[in-house]
């Protein structure tokens, strides 16, 4: 069936947009249509990563495209370990989730309660979990602040903030602003709070019970040890008109005076153990099914209007869909992450048991917004186009 007719369709963003749609859906074979989607996104240099759709906790299409590295030619594959960007902010709140549970911590603790020279004293863990801080992005005036001749961490953005106090571009609850630092503050409130560095707390008590063997706190510029089966990470160079990796480009070099940082990034997986964290989070494995509803409940600010991003409302570590954007999907949890040489996604619909997870090792090739936007439509037997590449 090949029709061409208009679709008001609501995507990942929320925003409406009149678009319109030459599609060919043959009934019950979404997977063809899957591989069409991704097979073609790859040859046309759009795509390099690993794509993972699963349906009640089983894959029903799995496949890697592409190199780990390019240069040795060594091909992709669906345990390989991909930097997660943001997508690690989710592991972070589960961890302050759990020390909540144990009654350890409280949302509404101050900041200054773990900090006591830090001077923002109206700033709570609550805030921080939700970008309502304030809080500055620790990369700006990073010059004027840090030695980037070096590798910084966790404590030396701390003792930035403890030392320059940079002032709040708002009073805490009175808005959101997305903010990294936010993340660094949580991790090193875990490690405060469960006296163990923040990448033991987390194997102890998140990927060890959960069997991700593939899934470490990792910093790659500093390791010790290097992670096996790593896919580098890659930037589109307009200049040589080839991938390049990160690593080279002057433009990114944050990435290395970073890369001690951990909590809003820093952990590494690969789609085959993102897919058992989507599962355990249906059990009581890690915390109660009641605490961890606590992560997907809209923030209300000082004002009483609803916080949010991108049209969608900011929990612990994901983004929610409003009730007025449910659809055919149901609720639908979500986080995508960026950083240098990457681009990730994972969006789970958990009144369906369908899950996305794409782990891309290339920055700025790819909208991982489209392509998921794409995905879902597809999996849930909607109109689709391919992004990027005209009417399917």
């Amino acid at each position: 069936m090949n029709l061409k007719i208009p679709v008001i369709f609501k995507g990942l963003t929320g925003s409406l947009a009149m678009l319109f749609f030459c599609f060919s859906i043959a009934p019950g074979q979404p997977i063809k249509s899957l591989d069409s989607l991704y097979t073609t996104l790859y040859e046309e240099g759009n795509f390099n990563g690993c794509v993972l759709i699963a349906e009640n906790g089983k894959p029903i299409y799995k496949k890697a495209f592409g190199f780990a590295d390019i240069a040795a030619q060594r091909p992709l594959n669906c345990n390989t370990k991909f930097e997660l960007a943001s997508v690690a902010k989710q592991f972070t709140a589960m961890a302050i989730m759990q020390l909540h549970q144990q009654r350890k911590l409280n949302y509404t603790d101050s900041l200054t309660k773990y900090f006591p020279r830090m001077g923002y004293k109206n700033i709570t863990i609550a805030d921080l979990l939700h970008h309502t801080s304030g809080l500055r992005e620790f990369v700006v005036g990073t010059k004027e602040i840090f030695d980037t001749t070096q590798i910084n961490g966790n404590q030396e953005i701390a003792a930035a903030l403890i030392k320059y106090t940079p002032p709040l571009l708002f009073s805490p609850g009175d808005k959101f602003s997305y903010c990294n630092t936010n993340y660094v503050l949580l991790a090193l409130i875990i490690e405060k709070v469960s006296g163990l560095k923040f990448s033991q707390y987390m194997d102890r008590f998140i990927f060890k019970p959960l069997g991700m063997t593939g899934t470490k706190v990792y910093s790659r510029q500093s390791a010790k040890h290097k992670l096996k089966n790593y896919a580098l990470g890659y930037i589109y160079d307009p200049v040589k008109s080839q991938l390049t990796l990160s690593d080279n480009l002057a433009g990114y070099r944050y990435q290395y005076y970073f890369d001690g940082v951990a909590g809003p990034y820093g952990i590494s997986s690969s789609v085959e153990d993102m897919l058992k964290w989507d599962q355990a989070l249906y059990t009581d494995v890690l915390i109660s099914r009641h605490e961890q509803q606590q992560a997907y409940l809209p923030l209300k600010l000082n004002d009483g209007t609803t916080a949010r991003l991108m049209e969608q409302y900011y929990g612990f570590g994901w983004l929610i869909s409003p009730p007025e954007n449910k659809s055919f999907f149901g609720k639908r949890y979500m986080h995508a992450g960026g950083y240098p040489g990457y681009t990730n996604m994972i969006v789970r619909y958990p009144e369906k048991n369908k899950t996305i997870i794409i782990l891309s090792n290339t920055f700025n090739a790819i909208n991982i917004y489209e392509i998921c936007e794409t995905t879902e439509a597809i999996i849930f037997g909607q109109p689709f186009t391919f992004p990027g590449t005209g009417a399917w």
